[in-house]
């Protein structure tokens, strides 16, 4: 069961990724249980919609493309879990590096599978 459970979870967080990177708004809210928490610097909100447009996001830093991610599926139970993501590197066309991002994203069970819905990232510049 477990391994399963890790596997789903993979699963879910690897449509969302796939959802960011190709800018697919449509997916990425199939992705969330909403409300979803946001943890910001210094500010928590509670949101009807996903916070971030990834293609206003590409317009607003010249971002191409992510790499290096490391997905790390810290603790589930049956009902929830927590997944890391660390040391994403945003670059733009040229391969130059915008900067580096870590993610936390807390996931529940619902009847349409794992979904997430509290998320904090920190973002640090090049």
């Amino acid at each position: 069961m477990q391994k399963e459970t890790r596997r789903e979870l993979l699963v879910a967080y690897q449509k969302y990724l796939n959802a960011f990177v190709n800018e697919d708004v449509d997916t990425i809210n199939e992705c969330v249980e909403f409300p979803l928490t946001y943890i910001g610097d210094g500010v928590v909100s509670t949101l009807d919609s996903f916070p971030i447009s990834p293609t206003e996001m590409k317009a607003a830093k010249g971002w191409s493309t992510s790499e290096n991610f490391e997905i790390d599926i810290v603790a589930h139970s049956e009902t929830k879990a927590h997944v890391l993501m660390r040391n994403c590197r945003r670059l733009r066309s040229d391969g130059s590096l915008i900067e580096e991002a870590s993610g936390f994203y807390a996931y529940k069970h619902t009847s349409d599978g794992w979904k997430m819905y509290a998320i904090s990232d920190i973002v640090m510049s090049a």
